[in-house]
């Protein structure tokens, strides 16, 4: 198996893919294979290294799954439960009708579980509706508030998502958005912790997670890596033709630039981390909620729950035409597997997981008690190509 990941990986940056990768295989606890290759700043000439730290971005949306559930099993919140319950600020919502093109009264009540599930109606910014629109337009408000003395933290965040038009009545359909940063407002109301503390408290303290925050402490900032982007999402014209990677020095979804603790706490794509310590998470969700060290994090009960696929294949299908996503079933924050053929891969049934927008990937598969790791930091990468072909050399290899 070492073989045949270090050959794929090696012709990637070859080919000038991606600039640095980091990768992982763990099963039973035990890590069966760990490489780096390339460059954790090129421009630097810093080396990848195992504990390199990235922007993990949307692989935050798990913790804040688990870190929701965590509060069911303790009956302090209920998937079925209206959101205006928790986040009072919600029990006024509007939903934009394409018909009239006016807003009006949902048809259907906002519910936790259409933000675990996606359905709630809350898209990220973008500009092709109205709701969308009106999300471009807080967050360039957040962009302009980053660095002031009054930036956006994550109360407001929450009060002034409650005043957008939803793009659908709740329940009604399935688009990628907002959703987890909203839980993790309710996650703070809920327990009376700032969402930061309350992570620390009940997820990465107990787990051993040193690695893992909302920002780089200025003594770690050696280990973090550069964000690139290839160069034809700028304006550089490049004579030759050829694919190159440049640095991207943007602030995305209205994160800072992580050296500084932000004031918005974003349950959704906050985080950073490395490897070896998301792994302490990622295999405690292989292993049935439990760590190596036998920290409990969520029960089995609970963490079937959130691998448990919920939109139905051609429904899901309709409202979503990721490539990355073909052959999968959305659950709580997560993608499930339900067709082997149509997603082409070896992995069983059931394994689940997410990526992060720059590429880092990561699935879990509870019968294997494996979990599989590819990053790398590229804008708009996602799960790359080379990710499912790891994921099918792993399965292919395993023992």
């Amino acid at each position: 198996m070492k073989k045949l990941l270090d050959e794929m990986i090696h012709k990637s940056l070859l080919e000038n893919r991606f600039v640095g990768v980091n990768a992982a295989v763990y099963q039973n606890y035990e890590c069966i294979y760990e490489n780096s290759f390339g460059m954790a700043n090129q421009e630097k000439n810093q080396p990848m290294q195992r504990d390199s730290i990235f922007r993990i971005y949307s692989m935050t949306k798990p913790v804040t799954a688990v870190a929701v559930m965590q509060l069911v099993e303790q009956g302090k919140l209920c998937p079925d439960f209206p959101v205006s319950w928790y986040l009072p600020e919600f029990g006024n919502l509007k939903v934009y009708d394409p018909q009239t093109k006016k807003a009006r009264i949902p048809r259907t009540e906002l519910r936790v579980q259409h933000l675990l599930n996606m359905t709630s109606g809350m898209p990220y910014a973008n500009n092709m509706n109205p709701t969308q629109k009106d999300v471009s337009a807080f967050y360039y408000e957040m962009e302009k508030r980053r660095d002031s003395e009054n930036p956006v933290d994550l109360a407001e965040y929450c009060r002034k998502i409650a005043e957008i038009p939803l793009e659908f009545d709740p329940g009604t359909h399935w688009d990628y958005g907002i959703s987890a940063d909203v839980l993790g407002g309710i996650v703070q109301a809920v327990s009376g912790m700032d969402y930061r503390d309350y992570l620390f408290k009940n997820i990465f303290n107990p787990l051993g997670m040193t690695d893992t925050d909302f920002y780089v402490p200025a003594e770690k900032l050696d280990r973090f890596t550069e964000a690139y982007m290839h160069d034809q999402l700028t304006e550089v014209y490049v004579a030759d033709g050829k694919n190159r990677i440049v640095p991207d020095h943007g602030c995305h979804l209205g994160l800072n630039d992580y050296k500084t603790l932000p004031a918005f706490i974003s349950g959704g794509a906050g985080l950073c981390s490395t490897i070896p310590d998301y792994a302490k998470f990622a295999t405690a969700l292989a292993n049935g909620g439990v760590s190596k060290d036998g920290v409990r994090i969520i029960s089995e009960r609970a963490l079937s729950y959130i691998r448990t696929p919920q939109i139905g294949g051609e429904s899901f299908r309709k409202d979503q035409d990721w490539d990355s996503l073909r052959g999968y079933d959305y659950g709580c924050l997560v993608r499930v597997l339900t067709d082997k053929t149509t997603a082409g891969t070896l992995a069983n049934l059931g394994e689940f997981g997410w990526d992060g927008w720059t590429g880092t990937y990561f699935c879990v598969d509870p019968i294997e008690k494996l979990v599989i790791f590819f990053w790398v930091q590229l804008a708009c990468a996602g799960t790359t190509p080379e990710a499912k072909l790891m994921r099918n050399i792993v399965y292919g290899n395993l023992k």
